[in-house]
């Protein structure tokens, strides 16, 4: 794993972990972070995508970890409203656009995982980039922070995975609803419990397991 940093257009200095690929054409996954939490909650979900051969980023969005500084300016996301959570959406450009520059990634097979706010952003993405071959879900809200996420499901007919617990009524709600609306392949994993976003990774590990049989169908044939 290497740290990296890369700049945003709005001058928002983004770190992340990045995990490099084994070998030639490699699919990438983006992984977006709950709040309030860091990159460093996707180590687990990263290391097993290393494993299975894929490249990986995991960033710290503007104002956690240690992504605060914009234009020389520390930045807090405590303090954000809700435009700025929003403001999040050039992470996940820059993002993008560091993964195109690597060697021996296929820009072409992209996929995003995002959680609680997250999620929103990953689907977010996906519903306008059509590189996203692929979108993980965990924990999705018809709306965090502005983000609604129902117009935007309709509009990505790609394969989605959508994991939430019964007991984050929320997130469970909303996955459900959200799933009813996606047109393409989809899944719809509702789990006992309140675990919230990467939570249930930490705690069920064994849910990787299936996610992961999953992902490589689609993008390793």
């Amino acid at each position: 794993m290497e740290k990296i940093t890369f700049r945003t257009k709005d001058g928002v200095l983004i770190a992340g972990n990045y995990y490099n690929p084994q070998k030639e054409h490699s699919p990438v996954f983006l992984l977006l972070h709950m709040m309030p939490a860091t990159k460093e909650s996707w180590n687990t979900f990263a290391l097993r995508l290393e494993a299975q051969g894929f490249a990986c980023l995991a960033i710290d969005l503007r104002g956690h970890g240690e992504s605060i500084d914009k234009n020389g300016k520390r930045i807090d996301y405590k303090e954000f409203r809700d435009a700025e959570h929003r403001d999040s959406m050039n992470d996940i450009e820059s993002a993008k656009e560091f993964l195109a520059r690597q060697k021996d990634v296929d820009i072409s097979r992209f996929a995003v995982a995002g959680a609680s706010i997250g999620a929103n952003l990953a689907l977010w993405q996906a519903s306008m980039d059509k590189d996203v071959r692929l979108l993980v879900l965990l924990s999705a809200g018809l709306n965090y922070r502005e983000i609604e996420t129902s117009e935007l499901a309709s509009k990505y007919s790609g394969p989605v995975y959508i994991l939430a617990g019964e007991g984050d009524t929320y997130a469970a709600t909303s996955s459900r609803q959200l799933y009813d609306i996606f047109p393409g392949d989809k899944r719809l994993n509702i789990i006992n419990g309140k675990l919230h976003g990467t939570n249930m990774f930490d705690v069920m590990p064994e849910l990787i397991d299936e996610l992961l049989e999953w992902i490589v169908q689609i993008l390793l044939p």
